[in-house]
């Protein structure tokens, strides 16, 4: 369903690497100890051993990162670019910290920045996932799974039959209200993190404002694609996320 994220066309191997290269910032942005002395700072095998750690590092994001970028979905993608120039102003950051020392943390600003987009990156893959209706009716039971199948049914437009397959994790074919369920799935996705099964529920039913004090629910019961359209952009421009 194409009017709910337009991430690119990817595979398994693909979000391997994103992975690894989101491992390897996570890894450099661990809290750290300094020297502790001057001396210790000057002492040149130190600074080497230091410098040669870091630059290794660097030529690993470096080659995963261009690596990424070889794939044609991602190639002339916002994130990619995005991702390119970002290990550009990493790279001329690391260039100018010949110490390897980052007093002022400018490497690791661009290291933060870099983890900012490969997260985004990460969840383009996710809602490509959530396109399949099998995949977004398995999400939705998991997330939903503290609140009654009779209302989990009602809001997916499904079956209550169904809600307990599903949560048995015996999800096939669907064919009834595939593209409700990829929408709600979407969404759910979106706000899982900043509450709980019943708040993601009662969110549903909540009249907004911004729609003519009508409700996500009434929204997309009347008319699927129209409620793509308003609340995909609603729900992630509230999390100011940098999916596009």
């Amino acid at each position: 369903m194409s009017a709910l994220a337009a991430p690119p066309t990817t595979g398994d191997g693909l979000r391997e690497r994103v992975e690894a290269l989101a491992h390897e910032l996570d890894t450099a942005l661990k809290p750290y100890d300094e020297p502790s002395t001057r001396d210790l700072r000057n002492d040149p095998v130190t600074r080497k051993r230091r410098v040669s750690e870091r630059d290794r590092w660097f030529e690993r994001v470096r080659g995963e990162s261009l690596a990424l970028m070889r794939n044609p979905a991602w190639r002339d993608h916002a994130l990619g670019v995005e991702l390119l120039l970002t290990l550009e102003e990493l790279r001329a950051e690391i260039a100018l910290d010949r110490d390897a020392l980052d007093p002022e943390w400018r490497v690791r600003y661009f290291m933060k920045i870099m983890r900012v987009v490969v997260a985004a990156m990460l969840r383009q893959l996710d809602h490509e996932a959530i396109d399949d209706p099998v995949i977004a009716a398995k999400l939705v039971v998991d997330e939903l799974r503290n609140v009654a199948v009779s209302e989990v049914a009602r809001l997916l437009g499904a079956t209550t039959k169904s809600v307990r397959n599903w949560r048995e994790g015996r999800v096939e074919q669907i064919k009834r209200h595939p593209d409700r369920i990829v929408l709600i799935g979407q969404l759910v996705y979106d706000l899982r993190n900043s509450m709980t099964g019943h708040g993601v529920l009662m969110w549903f039913d909540a009249p907004r404002e911004q729609f003519g004090d009508r409700t996500a629910r009434e929204l997309i019961d009347a008319d699927v694609a129209d409620a793509a359209r308003k609340l995909v952009p609603f729900v992630r421009g509230g999390r100011a996320q940098l999916d596009v």
